[in-house]
């Protein structure tokens, strides 16, 4: 039930960070490994490229409906008035032996009783890390509505599984979005690494 709930809160952070929140944080890092137009934010757990001119909210600029599991959001420099294209990780709480795969699943199907209108578009298999030794899951795109009278968006998550903690990777943006925020999404949920 723990779990469920988690999720159910993830879910209402993506829709949760069209609102505005405080002023953008400054980058944690940039590295020379970073493409030009993107620097590198660096956490305890993990790092993430992002779009340099992207806002970067932490939980000190997050309103109180975003959820406190997540961590860090950023969202497009470019606001729409129906819903900005923004990319956020999260944690959730998970049973201790859960593989990435299972809890990618989990996650999904909890998406499933939480959106309006949910459709899987695409799985991808995708292994974070080493293709031997990484850690395998699943890139999934798919849509839904947070509720009936909302606007549909789509969905692009990655979920792994850590001892006891999972961590959700998701990309969100309107589907009809530009294919250029689109790819960068893409790149971003590609760069996310554990450290």
């Amino acid at each position: 039930m723990k779990r469920i709930t988690a999720i159910a809160i993830t879910l209402t952070s993506l829709f949760g960070l069209t609102a505005c929140f405080g002023e953008p944080v400054e980058d944690k890092t940039q590295t020379n490994a970073t493409p030009p137009l993107y620097s590198e934010y660096q956490h305890s757990d993990f790092s993430v490229i992002h779009p340099k001119d992207w806002e970067i909210l932490s939980s000190t600029d997050f309103t109180s409906n975003v959820p406190s599991s997540t961590v860090i959001a950023f969202r497009n420099n470019l606001k729409n008035d129906i819903f900005t294209a923004n990319f956020n990780i999260s944690q959730a709480n998970i049973s201790v032996g859960t593989t990435s795969e299972d809890f990618a699943i989990q996650t999904l199907n909890t998406e499933k009783y939480n959106l309006v209108g949910f459709t899987e578009l695409s799985r991808e298999a995708y292994t974070l890390g080493d293709k031997l030794t990484g850690e395998k899951s699943f890139i999934t795109t798919f849509q839904g509505r947070k509720t009936i009278t909302e606007n549909l968006v789509e969905f692009k998550q990655l979920c792994i599984a850590r001892t006891g903690y999972g961590i959700i990777v998701t990309a969100a943006y309107l589907p009809n979005e530009e294919q250029s925020v689109v790819m960068m999404l893409d790149e971003m949920l590609r760069s996310f690494s554990l450290k």
